[in-house]
């Protein structure tokens, strides 16, 4: 009899052990069965003084929850292993100085919150969300040549003037927003020089790069030709140094020019000023540079 129960117990302990097994494998396998998100893109919304609404978001970098779930190229459609309700935090992302390869979440946008139930197998479709300045960001300096005052002056090394224009492919570029003018500097021969700089001068905080001392410039511009964007800086010495050099684009485009290095590394200066310059391209028989919609932020 003691040896039949015991064959009873060994064979019952097999049998739960075996249920257990399947029972854990079955979790497991459900917990490797993804929900899925998708975004189409993401836009900015502006306020009546915080310029245009025209953006270049690229990227979004979404995490569930507390989570980071990756950055990813817009639009995109991607897994995650989580089920349920979840907070869906989104931070919309940038090249930073129109480089494909320094991408990152642009810090003057807020994060955008969506509460919401993922189901496995199923996709949360998102479509299209709207960014919007952090309510922090500092507008140093705008200008959209929209006045016939203009707050850059050319420099008397540049050959050519930086003068006021209207551009018919303003309007299309940026529908609604009455953006009807630019700056416009022609550069005829291979030896025209163009040079131009903001009339004020810019301090910022010496406690770079910390993320509430960002400093970036917005800018939408159009050119056959290169165009250099850089600081004068005022210390014990006065520099210029260039930031980025902009290829040329045939259509109006978008760039977001990290600004924090440079100034984070001179550490001895009181003020800069922005300054933009070019020169002909040789391969184009005139020299074409229109920027627009300047945007100098900070916290």
């Amino acid at each position: 009899m003691t040896s039949k129960f015991t064959r009873f117990i060994s064979s019952l302990s097999v049998l739960l052990s075996v249920c257990l097994l399947m029972a854990s494998c079955q979790k497991e396998s459900e917990l490797d069965i993804p929900s899925y998100i998708s975004i189409d893109t993401i836009t900015l919304h502006a306020g009546s003084d915080q310029g245009t609404a025209s953006s270049k978001i690229v990227d979004a970098w979404v995490y569930t929850d507390n989570d980071l779930e990756g950055a990813f190229e817009l639009p995109a459609s991607f897994p995650v292993l989580k089920s349920g309700q979840s907070i869906i935090r989104i931070q919309p992302g940038i090249k930073l100085n129109g480089i494909a390869e320094t991408r990152a979440p642009y810090p003057f946008f807020d994060t955008i919150s969506i509460p919401a139930s993922l189901t496995r197998e199923n996709e949360l479709e998102l479509g299209s969300l709207q960014a919007s300045y952090k309510a922090s960001t500092v507008f140093a300096w705008m200008e959209d040549f929209e006045d016939p005052s203009i707050s850059m002056d050319t420099t008397n090394r540049s050959d050519v003037k930086l003068v006021r224009v209207s551009d018919m492919t303003l309007s299309s570029a940026f529908q609604g927003e009455g953006n009807d003018y630019a700056g416009q500097a022609t550069l005829p021969t291979d030896s025209s020089y163009f040079e131009c700089v903001s009339k004020n001068y810019y301090e910022f905080s010496q406690d770079l790069p910390e993320e509430k001392s960002y400093v970036f410039m917005e800018l939408n511009y159009k050119s056959n030709s290169p165009l250099t964007v850089g600081l004068i800086i005022y210390g014990v010495e006065t520099s210029q140094q260039a930031v980025v050099v902009i290829n040329p684009s045939e259509t109006w485009n978008k760039i977001y020019i990290n600004l924090t290095p440079t100034i984070s590394f001179n550490t001895d200066a009181t003020k800069f000023k922005v300054f933009f310059s070019a020169r002909k391209d040789s391969e184009v028989e005139e020299g074409k540079i229109l920027i627009d919609n300047i945007k100098l932020l900070h916290f």
